[in-house]
């Protein structure tokens, strides 16, 4: 039984104030550029502290490529950069747990994931062939891989207790950090893969076919 995917990636140059230019907001709210940032496409959100916000957090709140409510709590930097995990396609609120210390940007840097695609673990062999090509533009990017369902990650209690905020990622050893289209295969059950961009810009189009024995 074959299951086909194919889907593309396009991310433009990054841009560490794409949601918030400069501003020392101390206690108050984070300004952002428009009411909601809408980013070319999901990818992960940048903060820039200018002085030492490590004692603080910081949560953005938006949505993912197709549109669902995402949110995530960063810890702060020290006079540098965090980003976030997951992937933003809207932004639609910043807001920090204490006072900002000094200066502060909001915005992206180059890296920038697909959707989790979810394997059909029922196959038998679980065999997925796929090619990345690097349609234009001089991107870098990687494979990565879980073996922790995106959808219901492990808890805090029952037989895992590990409390997981985001899937565990593993990057492929064939597909990392490539700079060229590149043919690869997972031979080994795993439950998700995506496509992340690691840094440059440029289109990138994943195309695989898993096959196996096994109930849909």
């Amino acid at each position: 039984m074959g299951q086909p995917n194919v889907f593309t990636r396009v991310l433009a140059a990054s841009n560490a104030t794409a949601i918030s230019a400069s501003q020392s907001p101390g206690a108050g709210l984070i300004t952002r550029v428009s009411t909601t940032v809408v980013l070319d496409a999901q990818r992960r959100v940048l903060i820039t502290s200018g002085s030492d916000d490590s004692g603080i957090t910081f949560t953005v709140t938006g949505t993912n490529q197709p549109g669902f409510p995402i949110t995530e709590t960063i810890a702060g930097g020290n006079a540098t950069s965090v980003f976030s995990n997951l992937d933003f396609k809207t932004v639609t609120n910043v807001t920090h747990s204490g006072s900002v210390a000094g200066t502060l940007t909001v915005g992206t840097n180059s890296i920038g994931s697909s959707l989790w695609q979810i394997t059909n673990y029922n196959c038998d062999p679980e065999a997925i062939g796929f090619v990345v090509e690097l349609r234009s533009g001089a991107a870098t990017f990687t494979i990565e891989y879980t073996f922790d369902d995106p959808n219901i990650l492990p808890g805090t209690g029952g037989l895992n207790a590990s409390g997981l905020a985001f899937p565990f990622p593993r990057s492929l050893a064939t597909v990392t950090n490539s700079t060229a289209t590149v043919d690869a295969a997972f031979t080994t059950p795993i439950l998700a893969y995506r496509l992340t961009t690691n840094a440059g810009t440029g289109t990138v189009v994943f195309r695989g076919l898993q096959m196996g024995l096994g109930s849909p």
